[in-house]
């Protein structure tokens, strides 16, 4: 194989940028990678011949002292790295937990801070803080969780003066912290803030060591854990009773590591950089560019080495959201995505529902080859009801029909809860589950359910088309929001069972009960019959808004609210149109950014934009006002 040598000033600028390369991959592999790993990062196809991979990267970074070449192992590392070559028995730590005003990073949210120091499994220092916050306010919800009241800290140092204090004692010990990425993601931006150097000491989140450890153990909070292992609860939400608890779980772990044969604290931090599926996370993107990512809602396009584009997200907090993909707890297609981004470009927008409504947009123009792999959000679900069959079924489903007279109820996140309540409603009021049309006939057998007594049997016509349509009209009405009739039926039906000590039928009603009164709470007005929706979508700020009309269920116009005309155009767009899109048949371009639209309406937070319900083809002017 033939390798070009490029000439003058331009094999300089290769060889820096490869050292840059190398440099980053080797932070996260302090125990060393050999040299045909990292002339893989280099050259495509050079790792295949071994003595030349040896002698590409020898001639690169032999001569710099900040690589060292392990003459036993052939394998590569940081020099950095040789203070991490000890035993898990001498390993030096601090264990941390913070309190915040909040769950986003920012000047001064920090309320306190709570630290052990550990050598091996020993504890040995402490270190506890009260911070006064930027405001000097702390939110009552805060003061509930940790019960630190905004007197408690009204006489504490801010964290300007706090945090020297605490950098001195970390040192350049490795942090660990229960969710690290929390705890890490707040002390950064303080870093970077007051000392303009953000925090580059080597992270353990006991979180992922339980995922790696721990793996049939389903939920892994950090006082479950503690439950689990006997240990002490006390000072659950305060920051030195969690890092006591953190520091605790940990001493277990480097046990367990270390009956695993991870006995150097280099390699246990080479296997945490691991993520879930046991695939490392190789990151080409330099922490500080997704640090300076703003925290505004848009659109983050991903690209390969060549520019091409590999991956379409949207994000409420687009740093939030990029910084979560070199997670080691990301999945095995997640990592192999990653380890092909060299690249990130961003959009802000106004709004969450902007960002959606452009990332789906620019997915159907561009076709990204892993948005066919990777979803960005979980499912959502919609209640549909075909009221155009002659014997209905209630059913649930990912994806809206365009046929007319097919009902969408939703959406819903969360598949298990809904399909145990749909489940309810069609056997009280005996619908049919059974798949495809049906051919009423006399002859026909009824299926286990009509048979048990589930289902009305329409099939074998133990029912007529109006008893089954009764029924129908009484499940669309509960589906509306009228569920009062149905839910008084089974309470009535529960104590009856009970007083009559049919204890196991009186249980099954309770069950039907809870599951519909759950249902019945959750179809609230912003979750009712999609193509009913009826509204005006104001989002943005003063001077930059925009307004999104939705007319039966679908985004009709948006408009840029950049002066009195255009409000004006929005009020007379909806004079024209309300009544209009009543009667026009749904198009199947028009269902993805209804479900869009939907499942933004279920979703929303207060501050994401403010909606305006139409009960008419007439839009107040004032509606439309900053």
């Amino acid at each position: 194989m033939e390798v070009a040598i490029i000439p003058g000033a331009n094999q300089r600028n290769f060889g820096v940028s490869a050292k840059q390369k190398l440099y980053q991959y080797l932070c996260s592999r302090p125990a060393g990678a050999d040299a045909g790993e990292l002339v893989g990062l280099l050259l495509s196809g050079a790792g295949s011949d071994p003595e030349l991979g040896a002698r590409l990267v020898r001639q690169l970074i032999g001569a710099d002292p900040n690589f060292i070449c392990d003459a036993d192992t052939a394998q590569w590392r940081l020099a950095q790295s040789d203070r991490l070559r000890v035993g898990l028995d001498q390993a030096e730590f601090t264990v941390v937990d913070l309190e915040t005003t909040g769950g986003r990073a920012g000047p001064g949210t920090i309320i306190e801070i709570g630290a052990y120091r550990m050598v091996g499994k020993r504890l040995t220092d402490t270190f506890s803080q009260l911070v006064r916050p930027h405001g000097g306010v702390v939110p009552r919800f805060i003061t509930g969780l940790t019960s630190i009241t905004t007197e408690m800290i009204r006489e504490a140092p801010p964290i300007e003066q706090v945090l020297p204090l605490f950098r001195e004692f970390m040192g350049d010990r490795v942090m660990v912290a229960h969710n690290a990425a929390f705890d890490f993601g707040f002390l950064d931006f303080e870093y970077r803030r007051i000392f303009g150097i953000g925090l580059a000491n080597p992270v353990l989140c006991t979180l992922r060591m339980a995922r790696r450890f721990m793996p049939s153990l389903k939920r892994r909070r950090l006082d479950l854990l503690a439950e689990h292992f006997g240990l002490s609860q006390k000072g659950r939400h305060r920051g030195l009773g969690d890092a006591r608890m953190a520091a605790e779980i940990l001493s277990i772990f480097l046990e367990m590591a270390e009956k695993m044969g991870i006995t150097r604290l280099d390699r246990l931090l080479d296997d945490h950089h691991r993520g879930i599926a046991g695939r490392r996370i190789e990151r080409h993107v330099p922490p500080e560019e997704i640090a300076a990512l703003p925290h505004a809602p848009g659109v983050y396009m991903m690209r390969n080495e060549r520019g091409d584009l590999l991956y379409i997200g949207k994000a409420r907090r687009l740093r939030e959201r990029v910084s979560s993909y070199f997670s080691a707890s990301v999945s095995a297609k997640t990592a192999d995505l990653v380890s092909h981004v060299y690249k990130i470009e961003t959009r802000t927008t106004r709004s969450p529902l902007e960002a959606a409504l452009d990332e789906a947009r620019m997915i159907r123009e561009m076709k990204p080859p892993y948005n066919r792999m990777l979803k960005s959000a979980a499912p959502a679900f919609f209640i549909k009801v075909d009221l155009m069959d002659e014997f209905p079924r209630v059913t649930l489903s990912t994806k809206m029909s365009a046929r007319r007279g097919v009902m969408h109820l939703g959406p819903f996140i969360g598949r298990r809860g809904i399909e145990h309540s749909i489940r309810a409603l069609s056997r009280i009021l005996g619908l049919r589950t059974c798949g495809g049309k049906l051919a009423p006939s006399e002859e026909i057998s009824p299926c286990i359910y009509g048979q048990m007594g589930h289902c009305t049997a329409p099939c074998n016509m133990s029912i007529d088309l109006d008893g089954y349509a009764e029924r129908v009209r009484r499940a669309v009405s509960f589906l509306r929001g009228r569920s009062g009739p149905i839910l008084g039926e089974l309470a009535r039906s529960r104590d009856q069972a009970a007083s009559a000590m049919r204890f196991e039928e009186a249980a099954r009603f309770r069950r039907h009960l809870e599951a519909l009164t759950t249902l019945a709470h959750r179809a609230t007005r912003l979750s009712e019959v999609v193509t009913e929706n009826n509204l005006v979508i104001v989002t943005g700020e003063a001077g930059d808004r925009a307004a999104h009309v939705v007319l039966s269920g679908r985004l009709a116009l948006t408009r840029h609210l950049d002066g009195d005309e255009a409000a004006t155009e929005v009020r007379e767009f909806v004079a024209a149109n309300y009544d209009r899109y009543k009667m026009k048949a749904v198009d199947r371009g028009e269902l993805e950014e209804m479900s869009i639209v939907a499942r933004w309406l279920r979703e929303r937070a207060p501050d994401e934009g403010r909606v305006v319900f139409l009960s008419g083809p007439h839009l107040e002017p004032l509606a439309l006002a900053s």
